[in-house]
């Protein structure tokens, strides 16, 4: 019987084949190329559309002059003997900030709004406000609105408070949109605006576009219709002796009259037309008290009376103007970088990488025939 071959003997020794880094530069670069194309048809839906939502960090301040022809009701006068009217200098004032609750869907909108007197116009002179009356603050509200982060409608609660004094009141069914609109303004055949004054919904009509500020906006319209605020807030009212709204005939001085107050509003609304930031704003606005139907009813002078709360057209000054669109540069940029600019970047590496993975194969297949 012969002896087993040797350990060291060829006969035993195998002779597999290996890959060397040459080898696989090819099926690397394919791979590579694949993963990049895959990538660039996937970030804009898969990461775009979570930046096209509201953001959570906004903080927002609004602040709008009011025009020159400005008249409103001396707060004071409330306790004098007669009602007084004066032209004013007078500013509106809003910031809007995100609170809880909020998370990936939905997010929660604080606004802040004042209307408040500078300067008084008083017999030719224009006059501190304090100096003419301590109450310089005409009207406040504090509107908290809970939001779908996609569509920019209401997905929750909303709750309004217009008396320090007492607490918030709820909006029921609110419908419309008031601070923001959904990326790309896709609002739908009949977009609504939600009034906050006077707690109603009204019809948003589109009324052109408008280049504010280097960014390309639409202009829309809102118009609020004369609604007696007596229904919500007893704060608009006000019972006086005839002789402290003026003088009527067949109505003696001593005789009681109620008053109630009645408020419309013209809103202009410029709405960046990529991402749904109002970047200007502009709202006239008509407040004044007439008197109830029963004591209308009793003299045509009554009937025809109207003492000025407020009267005023407020525009956002260049300060709100520049950060609206810097507040829609800043919303649009990230989903540009991943619908646009990425897959672009990411396109364009795929198609070399899979060219670059082309050549290295032919060759390698030109390298063996040799």
């Amino acid at each position: 019987m012969s002896a087993p071959p040797s350990p060291q003997s060829p006969v035993s020794q195998s002779s597999a084949p290996r890959f060397t880094g040459a080898d696989l530069l090819a099926p690397t670069a394919f791979f590579l190329g694949a993963l990049l194309l895959a990538a660039a048809l996937a970030v804009g839906p898969i990461i775009g559309d979570r930046f096209r939502a509201i953001p959570s960090d906004v903080d927002v301040t609004w602040v709008a002059d009011g025009s020159s022809s400005s008249r409103i009701l001396d707060r004071c006068s409330l306790n004098a003997p007669t009602a007084r009217v004066l032209d004013a200098q007078v500013q509106q004032r809003r910031r809007i900030v995100v609170v809880r609750p909020s998370d990936a869907d939905i997010v929660t909108f604080q606004a802040g709004t004042s209307l408040g007197v500078n300067r008084y116009v008083v017999d030719g002179k224009s006059v501190k406000a304090k100096d003419v009356c301590a109450e310089q603050t005409l009207a406040a509200t504090i509107d908290r609105v809970t939001l779908d982060r996609s569509t920019a409608l209401t997905s929750g609660t909303s709750e309004v408070q217009f008396d320090d004094k007492k607490g918030a009141v709820t909006i029921p069914e609110r419908r419309g949109y008031t601070y923001v609109f959904p990326y790309g303004v896709e609002i739908g055949d009949r977009p609504e605006y939600f009034d906050v004054t006077t707690r109603q919904s009204v019809s948003l009509l589109r009324a052109g576009t408008e280049t504010i500020e280097g960014r390309a906006t639409i202009h829309f319209t809102a118009t609020t219709p004369d609604t007696d605020l007596s229904q919500f807030d007893t704060r608009a009212v006000i019972t006086k002796p005839a002789s402290w709204f003026g003088t009527f005939p067949n109505v003696a001085p001593t005789q009681t009259l109620t008053a109630t107050l009645h408020h419309s509003s013209q809103r202009d609304l410029f709405v960046d037309a990529a991402t749904g930031v109002v970047v200007d704003e502009r709202v006239t606005v008509s407040e004044e008290y007439r008197f109830a139907d029963s004591a209308a009813d009793r003299s045509q002078a009554l009937a025809n009376y109207r003492l000025v709360n407020i009267d005023a057209t407020f525009t956002g000054d260049d300060r709100s103007r520049q950060d609206g669109a810097a507040a829609a540069a800043a919303r649009q940029r990230p989903v540009t970088l991943t619908t646009v600019t990425a897959p672009i970047v990411f396109g364009v590496l795929g198609v070399a990488a899979l060219a670059g993975g082309v050549y290295l194969n032919r060759r390698e297949r030109d390298s063996a025939d040799r």
